[in-house]
């Protein structure tokens, strides 16, 4: 996320014009290129080192690789990133990050106060499209393996901050939903977790199928399963197909409309 830079006013223009001496003005300049172009490398190799972490894995992947794939020097590399767990932590928490943003963006204030559940699945749709929409990314998260289990990942102060946001969002839609009484009681952070263990296993599913099946199919299957196991068996049935396979045409109709409304 871009960070709001604030300046005192005053601190330019107090200054007479006379005691700017010709260059001095460059030095801030010649810095800011130096960030966009530290900032443009650094994306060069994350997006590097996210296909050789999914392909290779965390253990058997080699600094030395990640720097000949990105074409710099291993000293380059290690300018930017001390070491490979850093440079692994650092990826993970950028594409976390992006993700729950994109979440966010698609509709924050309906999701602290939804009025559907089809609305619930409409916004569940961004986080699992932003994952089958990055492999990389997402066979990196299924590596870790516990993606419903965040302690174990023993988690830095930024990530900790991260998951907190997004279990907050999951147990304000599952307090909602138990309060209209369309899911079945139960502790908020559990479903919370439960939901994230569902999605991992479909999606490890789909990548060890070899990703073969649409986005949008793997989209509808988590769906259904998350109305399987959180809805009560008299909401479930108005919103599965007859045999209780897939979302019934009616409720995939409704979920299709709301995004054409203006967010």
């Amino acid at each position: 996320m871009n960070k709001a830079v604030t300046k005192k006013r005053g601190i330019i223009d107090s200054k007479p014009l006379s005691a700017v001496k010709l260059g001095r003005g460059r030095a801030p300049r010649a810095k800011t290129l130096q960030d966009a172009k530290d900032a443009l490398y650094k994306e060069h190799i994350m997006e590097v080192a996210e296909r050789i972490f999914a392909e290779q894995g965390f253990n058997n992947a080699k600094m030395q690789d990640i720097a000949s794939e990105a074409g710099i020097s291993l000293g380059r590399l290690y300018l930017s990133y001390p070491g490979k767990s850093d440079l692994h932590r650092s990826l993970l928490i950028a594409r976390d990050s992006q993700m729950l943003n994109a979440v966010l963006a698609k509709g924050q204030d309906s999701l602290q106060a939804p009025s559907t559940i089809e609305e619930v699945l409409f916004f569940n749709e961004t986080h699992l499209h932003f994952l089958l929409q990055h492999p990389n990314y997402l066979r990196m998260q299924l590596q870790e393996g516990h993606a419903w289990y965040h302690q174990a990942a023993q988690p830095t102060r930024e990530e900790q901050v991260m998951w907190d946001r997004g279990l907050l969002v999951l147990k304000t839609l599952f307090t909602w939903g138990i309060s209209q009484g369309f899911f079945s009681p139960a502790p908020v952070e559990h479903q919370g977790r439960m939901l994230l263990a569902l999605q991992q296993t479909r999606l490890a599913n789909w990548v060890m199928d070899g990703m073969k099946a649409t986005h949008e199919s793997v989209v509808l299957g988590i769906q259904a399963d998350f109305i399987r196991l959180f809805c009560k068996p008299e909401m479930a049935a108005k919103l599965l197909s007859p045999d209780g396979a897939g979302l019934s045409d009616k409720t995939i109709k409704r979920i299709r409309a709301l995004d054409k409304k203006p967010s």
